[in-house]
């Protein structure tokens, strides 16, 4: 039975994933007691909803719970929830109610209400609007470019883009109409990261003001499960056309097959070169065949590493990247590849997606090491399944006398290069590892701490209550 100070029930599970979320609004060390809290209030006849906020965006997730009819708002601290969760198992049931130490409900943060019809945004628009965030700056300067822009200035039919860009790398998908009056620029956060936010299909966007007459949008999950609401980013957004390059720009197109792609991405994080300025790459392409260029340090010769085949159209070529860029290019599916120079803009392609990234320049690019190694495609090519065949016996043969084949001595310089590459591969497990129990070790630091804090202020109430006794003992004598 739910009693008055544990007026909400939720399942340990819901409610971790929860908290994943609003953790990525509320910091470990907020600037005001409130921004370090979650709202807590009833979504609807089973379910609560816990809404957290930056003062930039704001999000509100609906959780299944019973809850006590007629519940009042209260808040809670994140670090209070994180620690009501610790050592509970995910099917355990964990009860809230208000915090002897929180804030009053009416110091949270008024959250903009936006109840303009929404426009819906299938599997299409919503996966480019999350490629648009991840190619977006990270360059707090240059705010306007900390976003994803809906770009509804193109005319004729299926004009209109979704874009996002830092300044060296640009993701653009066109052939689409949205129905909106203007361009607007919603801001990136790495809320939309979040796995129920990434995976949700499809999203219903709305746009409206608030009380300041500013523009503000509201993005909901379908089911309005989950809701992120925030001010939209004053423009003007840069002009981004002016550098997509025209198709009669490019002289080299190589169209690479699904499977080059996903051994792509699984070749260049064994690659050397990661510690690198710009992360260099090289993407070389000769006579129809595709293949990638590293190195360890500037002074050493770079290494092909050969992929696959590929349809090539044009004079052979050697372009050198950023290696963040190619693989986020080829998580994208993105598989035609135009190419002029090796000082000109690359295009990436496929569909109506495309990205355009700013080559780097190369140490040396022409003193190239041909090494005789396995491609990539057939290095990464699942094992064929085992089919059982039916034995058939077979009549024995005489032994046939062969004379031996001498071994072919390996090229100890590939194999020397090869155990590099693994060594790099561990070190860089081993350090992720690392980072992960320094971030469980600084996390049980702060927990002890906050019960450190609250054990003091119990004690001090504690202290209080005793001396109250005992000079109502002394008036009572």
């Amino acid at each position: 039975m739910i009693t008055k100070t544990h007026p909400v029930e939720v399942r340990v599970a819901d409610l971790k994933s929860a908290l994943t979320g609003l953790g990525k609004l509320i910091p470990r060390t907020p600037s005001l007691a409130v921004l370090g809290c979650a709202k807590v209030e009833a979504g609807g006849p089973q379910s609560v909803r816990l809404t957290a906020t930056d003062l930039d965006l704001t999000l509100s997730v609906d959780v299944l719970a019973t809850v006590e009819k007629g519940l009042a708002p209260f808040l809670l601290p994140l670090a209070r929830l994180r620690e009501l969760l610790t050592g509970l198992r995910s099917d355990e049931v964990v009860c809230l109610g208000p915090a002897i130490k929180a804030p009053p409900v009416a110091e949270f943060p008024e959250i903009p209400q936006v109840r303009t019809p929404g426009l819906t945004l299938p599997e299409p628009l919503v996966t480019s609007l999350l490629r648009a965030f991840a190619c977006a700056s990270q360059d707090s300067t240059r705010a306007v470019l900390r976003s994803a822009c809906l770009d509804t200035s193109g005319t004729g039919e299926n004009a209109h883009r979704i874009v996002g860009t830092n300044g060296r790398h640009l993701f653009s998908s066109n052939s689409m109409h949205l129905p909106l009056k203007q361009s607007v620029i919603l801001p990136d956060h790495p809320l939309w990261k979040w796995k129920p936010i990434a995976e949700s299909r499809p999203w219903t966007l709305r746009l409206g003001k608030d009380k300041h007459r500013a523009e503000v949008f509201r993005m909901e999950g379908q089911g309005q499960v989950w809701s992120v609401t925030g001010r939209l980013l004053d423009g003007p957004y840069p002009n981004y056309r002016q550098v997509i390059p025209g198709p009669a720009q490019f002289t080299t197109t190589v169209t690479l097959s699904d499977a080059a792609l996903e051994a792509v991405t699984r070749l260049l994080p064994r690659l050397p070169g990661k510690q690198l300025a710009n992360r260099p790459v090289g993407m070389h392409c000769e006579k129809g065949r595709f293949g990638l260029l590293a190195r360890a340090e500037n002074d050493e010769p770079w290494i092909l590493h050969p992929v696959d085949r590929c349809e090539m159209k044009g004079p052979d070529v050697t372009v050198y990247l950023d290696r963040d860029y190619l693989i986020k290019a080829a998580d994208f599916g993105l598989h035609r590849i135009s190419m002029s120079d090796a000082m000109s803009p690359i295009q990436f392609s496929r569909g109506g997606d495309l990205m355009i990234v700013m080559p780097v320049r190369a140490i040396a690019p022409d003193r190239i090491e041909r090494p005789r190694l396995v491609p990539a495609v057939e290095q990464f090519a699942a094992p064929p399944a085992h089919v059982l065949k039916p034995v058939v016996p077979t009549p024995p043969k005489p032994p046939a006398t062969l004379p031996p084949k001498p071994d072919k001595p390996a090229d100890p310089l590939v194999e020397a290069r090869q155990q590099v590459a693994e060594a790099d591969e561990a070190l860089l497990t081993a350090r992720k590892t690392l980072r992960g129990i320094r971030r469980s070790l600084h996390a049980a630091r702060t927990q002890r701490n906050e019960t450190k804090r609250e054990l003091g202020g119990f004690r001090g109430l504690l202290r209080k209550l005793q001396r109250g006794r005992k000079h109502e003992a002394k008036k009572a004598s």
